[in-house]
């Protein structure tokens, strides 16, 4: 529970001022094709920002969670909902692995800008593409077990940060942190709507 409550303290903290997925498997799991029904947002501001249309509580399904390595049982809900901005999100743990560790990650689609995402992470995010769409690997090498990584929506953004949590003492190998994270993204993001 601890780590749950850290995890998402990260996140919130990285991602407004960061837990964890698993590099998606070569299996041939299926995984469920996106859908395009659309909902009123389970929260809305008080700001002229656009209406958060894709919430990882709700459009993931859980085939897609185990193809991409996590476990449905997992999910807990990680919003954060100020009047200025929003975002929704849901955290979710992987699978444990042989080698003793698993992932915490939280998943949070927001209505802030990319352009204001670049700014707040500039010298610590590398530019990727994520299924054509615009993305930062960011990689913070003070922050111990931990990465992130934002892609860029029609609405603003999903972020993706994730911690390590491991059995044995000491922390990973850095050449780990981000390990599969853009695979996990690459799961995702065909359930993002592609707006207008």
């Amino acid at each position: 529970m601890i780590r749950k409550a850290l995890c998402g303290a990260a996140a919130l903290t990285v991602l407004l001022g960061g837990c964890g997925t698993e590099s998606a498997s070569g299996d041939s799991d299926p995984v469920d094709m996106p859908t395009s029904t659309m909902r009123v947002p389970r929260h809305v501001d008080q700001s002229d920002r656009p209406q958060v249309v894709f919430d990882p509580c709700l459009d993931l399904s859980d085939a897609t969670l185990t193809a991409a390595g996590y476990d449905p049982k997992s999910k807990k809900n990680a919003d954060f909902t100020p009047d200025s901005y929003t975002f929704l999100g849901c955290s979710y743990d992987s699978f444990r692995k042989p080698e003793g560790f698993y992932y915490g990650m939280n998943v949070l689609s927001g209505n802030i800008t990319f352009a204001d995402e670049e700014e707040k992470k500039r010298g610590h995010a590398a530019p990727i593409d994520i299924n054509g769409r615009r993305a930062l690997l960011i990689f913070d090498s003070t922050v111990t077990d931990y990465c992130e990584l934002s892609i860029e929506t029609s609405y603003g953004v999903l972020g993706f940060t994730r911690s390590i949590f491991s059995d044995r003492p000491g922390a990973t190998p850095e050449s780990g942190w981000c390990a599969g994270l853009e695979d996990t993204a690459r799961v995702f993001e065909p359930f993002i709507p592609k707006g207008d």
